[in-house]
């Protein structure tokens, strides 16, 4: 690290030098030896940056691999591949199933949607949450064949959070104007769904995450907005945030959202926000589940580590059964610079 803070600074002054005897040959008709010196010093520097510029784009691009992250988090890292490595068996759909079809974070992005009873977008349907990207999204969600389709906003979708106080008036006037046409908007409400095949859902939606910048629907991280807000009776919860310790790279879920999920149960949960995070975890609500997140929650440790080691040991050999609820991260855009689109997630309950 030091050679390389060493060669940063030695580039910021090649860097300098190279652009005041830039600005000085430009005025200069004629070369004398000493300018023809400096202008191929100048085409030097020029390589040294574009050479440094890609160094640290590659750098920028590369996800850290196994060893990387043991070596920075050892017992975390154990804990995540033993918790990876646990038996489980998916839950079975009910006698009258549903197919629900997951995505989130589409950022202005349209993909191809499958078909499928329900629709759910997770937030963050826009990149800044101006009133034309919000209707373009609204009417790219309208257009989709799905007989029930759910929406909630998320930290990027500004114009729609009441509270969000960096909006010009102008615009504020604009947010009932939108037509959301027989899309189901869901901002801190239970709602009771009617599918094609008869079957009833009681379904729960918040645009929420723990805050990080200046964005909209946030709350201070230590803040438990979740224990008086999500009823009990849940069969499919919808947040923006995910919860600590799944699909939200091991740091940036809530963990209150978390204990109330573990109050909840619901059949399926679907968030987004985490770009990185996207996949799909069964989970069992479990001893083995608890001493993971417990792990996480502390930052590793060996004492934690060795709890879920004994956990784990102990749901191996014991009789699998089926899991309690499906979490899902749909995140459409993905890569280290959102550079990556993703297929949207379909799942049957």
């Amino acid at each position: 690290m030091a050679s390389f803070q060493s060669h940063r600074k030695g580039f910021l002054w090649d860097l300098r030098i190279g652009t005041a005897q830039e600005a000085s040959i430009q005025l200069e008709d004629g070369l004398a030896p000493i300018t023809r010196g400096l202008k191929s010093k100048i085409k030097y520097n020029r390589n040294n940056i574009a050479r440094i510029q890609l160094d640290l784009k590659a750098e920028a691009d590369r996800r850290p691999g196994p060893w990387q992250r043991f070596r920075a988090q050892p017992c975390i890292f154990l804990a995540q591949s033993l918790y990876a490595w646990r038996r489980y068996i998916p839950a079975a759909p009910l006698k009258d199933p549903i197919s629900v079809v997951c995505i989130s974070d589409t950022h202005n992005n349209k993909v191809h949607v499958p078909d499928g009873d329900v629709l759910i977008h997770a937030g963050d349907l826009t990149q800044s949450g101006s009133f034309k990207e919000l209707q373009q999204a609204l009417d790219w969600l309208r257009s989709q064949p799905h007989s029930t389709k759910i929406v909630i906003a998320g930290n990027h979708d500004l114009l729609l959070d009441t509270q969000y106080h960096n909006i010009p008036d102008q615009a504020v006037s604009g947010r009932a104007q939108l037509d959301w046409g027989d899309l189901i908007y869901l901002e801190n409400e239970k709602r009771e769904i009617l599918c094609g095949n008869g079957r009833r859902s009681n379904v729960y939606g918040s645009p929420y995450s723990p805050r990080h910048g200046n964005w909209a629907f946030q709350y201070p991280r230590n803040k438990d907005i979740w224990i008086d807000s999500i009823p009990e009776g849940i069969d499919i919860l919808i947040t923006h945030s995910p919860p600590s310790a799944h699909l939200d790279l091991l740091k940036f879920g809530c963990a209150h959202l978390l204990n109330s999920l573990w109050r909840v149960q619901p059949r399926l949960h679907v968030f987004g926000h985490i770009h990185e995070g996207a996949g799909i975890e069964w989970i069992y609500f479990d001893r083995l589940q608890l001493a993971y997140e417990r792990t996480v929650a502390a930052g590793g440790g060996m004492i934690n580590l060795m709890r879920m080691a004994w956990e784990f040991a102990i749901a191996w050999f014991s009789p699998i059964t089926e899991a309690k609820c499906l979490l899902v991260n749909p995140s459409i855009v993905g890569g280290l610079r959102d550079n990556e689109r993703r297929e949207p997630v379909k799942v049957i309950i």
